[in-house]
């Protein structure tokens, strides 16, 4: 009955003096017994209660202890600003090697990172040091769950993801705080729509528009005009093309007064190669329906692929799937056939597996064509690709 009412609860079995591992009656413990973070029904919910600061939600005050893989902290009696100097010089680096080579290959390293840092949350420090530490520490999280979005541990970035909001909330008073927790609610609208719930991900994308327009401190332009490029990407899923259409342009139009000067020092990827990607993929979901977007998606993808360089890797290879399916829509098959090859090399050299679910989208949009042998060469090669990935 115990185990029962922990389970219903959201307590761990450790916290009622079990150990964790020790098998219910039922076959299973407590804790794995816990529901997915992907399968549970108030997720926007508790994301909800992490970025308005509720304490109505149990689950905000375990969330450090549902990180995943735990390690042996490092204790630090007191910190200074150049201790945050260094957390925020590690989350770049692995900003950097996500670009440049995807999530998996620092993954564990980020997350094992992020485990060290949280236990300098009783370290002694200035009021103002204490703000900045709270800001790094939710900006690794974030890093940190986008690397286990893009290897496919979804459950493992929402904990992250949720943990950065609600770390985020508690540093409401740091000019970034708020373009720190639109960014995350944007990633976890990023990942609803890679999981085919575009519904969700439009509300995801409301609350983090709402939440730029009402926190203490303001968002940052060019944190507006990425909330403008995902709702130009929900819409365009949930087949609108004019209300997408208005997204792609206030988008355009928001980035264009973008200053350096008032841009968080983690947008730095936010080039005009990344501002195209975005416009390019939004009109080739638009064309998924409505083909005579293909292709004007065509030229601004094609346009965003040249744009990339070597350090911009994972991006580069990411929208190369979606520039054969525009082409195959177009109706330009020799075209698609040569990119979708390029594509299958490019997703294969990563460390990471997010880009194999655009790959099978190339497949079934290959498939009209299957007639011509080249194509149906094409799709042989890309089913075969999962297992010749490094």
């Amino acid at each position: 009955m115990a185990a029962r009412l922990a389970t219903v609860l959201g307590v761990p079995a450790s916290l009622l003096g079990f150990p964790g591992d020790t098998p219910s009656e039922a076959g299973s413990s407590v804790e794995t017994e816990e529901v997915s973070w992907l399968d549970r029904r108030d997720f926007l919910a508790l994301v909800t209660a992490a970025t308005l600061g509720s304490n109505l939600h149990p689950e905000l005050s375990r969330l450090g202890s549902l990180l995943p893989d735990q390690a042996e902290p490092v204790s630090r009696p007191r910190i200074g600003a150049a201790d945050v100097d260094a957390i925020e010089a590690i989350t770049d680096g692995f900003r950097r090697s996500d670009f440049a080579n995807g999530g998996g290959l620092c993954r564990a390293a980020a997350i094992a990172q992020l485990h060290q840092v949280r236990q300098l949350d009783d370290a002694i420090c200035t009021a103002e040091v204490r703000l900045r530490l709270l800001i790094a520490t939710a900006e690794l999280a974030s890093m940190a769950g986008w690397m286990a979005y893009d290897v496919d541990d979804h459950d493992a970035a929402r904990r992250l993801w949720t943990f950065a909001l609600d770390t985020g909330r508690r540093a409401e008073d740091h000019p970034r705080s708020t373009d720190l927790t639109v960014d995350v609610l944007l990633d976890l609208a990023h990942q609803a729509l890679h999981l085919d719930h575009p519904a969700d991900a439009l509300r995801l994308t409301q609350l983090a528009s709402a939440t730029a327009a009402n926190r203490k401190h303001p968002a940052s332009t060019i944190t507006h005009g990425y909330v403008s490029s995902v709702l130009g990407w929900c819409r365009a899923t949930l087949g609108e093309p004019e209300p997408t259409r208005r997204a792609i342009g206030q988008a355009e139009q928001i980035y264009a007064t973008a200053e350096a000067a008032t841009t968080p020092p983690w947008a730095w990827f936010v080039t005009d190669a990344e501002i195209t990607a975005q416009q390019g993929h939004a009109l080739y979901l638009l064309s998924l329906n409505h083909p005579e977007f293909a292709p004007e998606a065509v030229d601004r993808l094609g346009c965003a692929v040249e744009g990339f360089d070597a350090s911009y890797e994972r991006s580069r290879a990411m929208i190369l799937p979606t520039l054969a399916s525009a082409q195959f829509q177009a109706g330009d098959i020799d075209s698609a056939i040569a990119t979708g090859y390029t594509a299958v090399t490019a997703i294969t050299g990563l460390s990471s597996t997010r880009g194999y679910a655009r790959l099978r989208v190339l497949d079934t949009v290959a498939e009209p064509f299957a007639k011509q042998p080249e194509v149906t060469e094409l799709r042989t090669h890309i089913r075969s690709a999962p297992a010749n990935a490094v």
